[in-house]
């Protein structure tokens, strides 16, 4: 029997009364938010004493199929002695062989040569500090493993066992040495607070000469519960800068077993007082909702993976409990509750507006997937004494059936079967099962397509022809769905428009796509260029050949480099150097390309670069500068025309609404009152047609 169903489908009086009193979620899946990198946990093999991560509990843990929490993230210590650097290699070969390509690898240094417990690095050392760092970075590389992001310091502001930092201090490191801290190509946390203390931030944010050196805002929950507000989850400025924020480290309660849902004892963890209080397995939920809805974080990391109060049951090595020997190697209740976010919320999945709370202690988050072919909403009841009825409306997407998946005291992640939704919306029961204790979290898994899916496209309209040039911004126009994805980006700030020193101006060209294209001096470029970032353009080959292909480019950077592949198999790797951002050279490389109409991909290998264009020729025919140029999208308009349908998407491909319109002027117009931001759109004719593109000025 499926507990979740259509209220309509219900008989009797009780019925008729829960659909009185059911919350209404509103999820529109046109507002988009931060993207998720994904949920993780940590392992420390030197505190947990080589205990922390076997190769079973890395299936559980990092496995996404059903009885497995669905992991993607593993933080690790960067240990002083480089004699235990080794020490999480295997547990790093273990999450990664089970999480797959969405695996990421990040570590934090605690003490270092150069700083133990309770001291202060001195500045005359900050560079041999960046060079310890830069050798784990360069060893776990070495190691088939290599990190995604290092952290400059763990917990500057509660360090009586590890180093300590200043706010001014942290300035002074972030601005004079962190950006080499990207040697490797690995990403830069922030200092990591305890307690989430924005003084430790603001003076870096507020300078963006020192903000560039940062990718990443790290930060713990600690000195916050349950009960705290939600102000200390919300950060304007950081908001304001765009800066990506990690939760990087904490545990709700770490005196009680994992497995207990609802408890009343003596707790009380760092800042927080030991007082007598009732721990829930519920209060993770809890947390990630406001970590990830109200402080816009990216990603949540809690401290072990395996602990007698984590996500996976050991028993407690200060013998304050006693773990069943059954519960030992096990999912714990609040692993399951993990997982409820972590198996369904995968990495590169956006967070889309939903209403935050409907009614008195429940909480709805919602998100669409990377490749915008599913909706997830995730339903948190915090109600330990009443049950909820929600009705989920969807917008934006044509989500034909939810799959539901209920964690309660009753239940662990229980698939509890499809739900209908009709004229786009469904009302579900959550039900916590055979349990006087009612709160629960549901996540509901739309099985569906996106509202007027849409191809991707070449732009201008049709493939660039080689012989010929590829302006590097000209890539191609994403569509909707994994197979129609036309670009990869670290994230959706334009960088020429945060940072400084390049001679760039902040651009609105492509605005959408989270692609970094700058203007400079000799026109639009891609740049703020990060390893495993990737663009492609639809080419048609004249005839098959050894191509010479020259890239103009500009760096300060010796290191930089990218791949060119034709249809995913890789063609040229090309290395990239020079002294000066604002000097555009050219590299060069020969490229074999087979003829006809292929998908020619860049992929960055060494970050840090700027390119404007790719020119292609095979020895009779040379590139010139204007018959390489793109055709511009257009379509002309009789002023007495018939109005015509179209479907309105932004450039990424996002169905946003259906018009009326007779000529280009009326697109705008009535586009102008469909969208809330002006921008680049493109028009799809619904019977037929030439799509085109236009600009909107709001």
């Amino acid at each position: 029997m499926n507990c979740f169903k259509s209220v309509s489908l219900a008989i009797g009086c009780g019925a008729l009364a829960t659909m009185a009193f059911a919350s209404t979620v509103n999820v529109d899946v046109s507002e988009e938010h931060q993207v998720i990198r994904g949920f993780g946990g940590m392992v420390h093999n030197q505190w947990q004493n080589g205990g922390g991560l076997s190769d079973a509990d890395a299936k559980l843990a990092f496995g996404t199929g059903e009885g497995t929490i669905g992991l993607n993230t593993l933080r690790i210590p960067v240990y002083a002695s480089s004699n235990d650097f080794n020490k999480e290699v295997a547990a790093a070969k273990s999450a990664k062989k089970y999480a797959g390509d969405d695996f990421i690898l990040y570590a934090t240094p605690w003490t270092s040569p150069y700083a133990g417990a309770n001291q202060h690095i001195r500045s005359s050392d900050y560079q041999k500090y960046v060079d310890h760092l830069n050798s784990f970075t360069a060893y776990m590389k070495n190691q088939g493993v290599p990190l995604y992001a290092i952290s400059i310091s763990n917990e500057p502001d509660w360090c009586g066992e590890w180093a300590c930092w200043s706010a001014d201090e942290i300035y002074n490191f972030t601005k004079g040495y962190a950006d080499q801290m990207r040697k490797n190509g690995t990403k830069v946390i922030s200092t990591e607070s305890f307690k989430y203390d924005k003084n430790l931030y603001n003076k870096v944010l507020n300078d963006p000469n020192a903000l560039k050196n940062w990718d990443i805002l790290g930060a713990h929950f600690y000195a916050s519960q349950a009960s705290t507000g939600d102000d200390f989850f919300a950060y304007k400025l950081a908001d304001q800068k765009g800066i990506e924020r990690w939760m990087t480290e904490h545990y709700t309660e770490s005196q009680g077993s994992g497995n207990y849902w609802r408890k009343y004892m003596k707790t009380g963890d760092q800042a927080n007082t030991a007082v007598y209080d009732t721990v829930r397995a519920m209060d993770l939920a809890y947390e990630i909702h406001r970590g990830l809805v109200i402080g816009n974080f990216n990603q949540y990391t809690w401290w072990y993976i395996r602990r007698c109060y984590g996500l996976i049951m050991d028993r407690d090595f200060g013998n304050k409990l006693q773990v069943p020997q059954n519960e030992i190697g096990k999912i714990s209740k609040r692993g399951y509750v993990m997982s409820q976010f972590a198996r369904f919320i995968r990495p590169g999945a956006i967070r889309v507006g939903a209403t935050a709370k409907p009614e008195s202690n429940l909480f709805a988050s919602a998100y669409k997937s990377a490749g915008g072919d599913s909706v997830i909403v995730v339903l948190v009841n915090r109600d330990y004494k009443k049950g909820k009825t929600v009705t989920v409306k969807v917008q934006g997407a044509d989500v034909q059936t939810f799959r539901v998946y209920t964690t309660s005291e009753a239940k662990n992640a229980k698939d509890e079967g499809e739900v209908e939704v009709k004229n786009g919306e469904v009302t579900i029961t959550m039900d916590a099962g055979n349990t006087s204790n009612k709160d629960c979290i549901v996540t509901l898994v739309g099985v569906g397509t996106p509202a007027d899916p849409v191809p991707r496209q070449p732009y201008g309209g049709k493939a660039v022809e080689l012989p010929g040039k590829i302006e590097a911004e000209n890539f191609d126009i994403p569509g909707t769905g994994k197979e129609n994805k036309t670009c990869n980006d670290a994230d959706s700030d334009n960088h020429a428009c945060t940072d400084e020193g390049k001679n760039a101006e902040c651009s609105d060209y492509r605005e959408g796509t989270g692609v970094d294209v700058y203007k400079k001096a000799t026109g639009y470029v891609v740049g703020h260029n990060q390893e495993g970032e990737w663009l492609e353009y639809t080419v048609n080959v004249k005839e098959a050949g050894d191509y010479s292909m020259v890239a103009s480019v500009a760096t300060d950077n010796s290191t930089a480099g990218f791949s060119l592949s034709v249809d995913g198999n890789t063609v040229a790797e090309v290395p990239v150097s020079g002294t000066s951002w604002d000097e555009f050279k050219d590299v060069k490389a020969t490229v074999p390309l087979p003829a006809g109409e292929h998908i020619l991909r860049m992929t960055v290998t060494g970050s840090w670069f700027d390119v404007d264009y790719f020119a292609f020729s095979n020895g009779s025919s040379q590139c010139t500068e204007e018959p390489c140029d793109p055709i511009s999208i257009g379509m002309k308009f009789d002023a007495g025309q018939s109005p015509v349908a179209y479907g309105i998407y932004d450039v990424t491909g996002m169905f946003l609404g259906r018009i009326e319109a007779a000529g280009i002027a009326d697109v705008k117009a009535k586009t102008a009152g469909l969208v809330r931001n002006g921008g680049m759109f493109i028009a799809k004719p619904l019977r037929g047609g030439k799509m085109f593109r236009f600009s909107v000025t709001k």
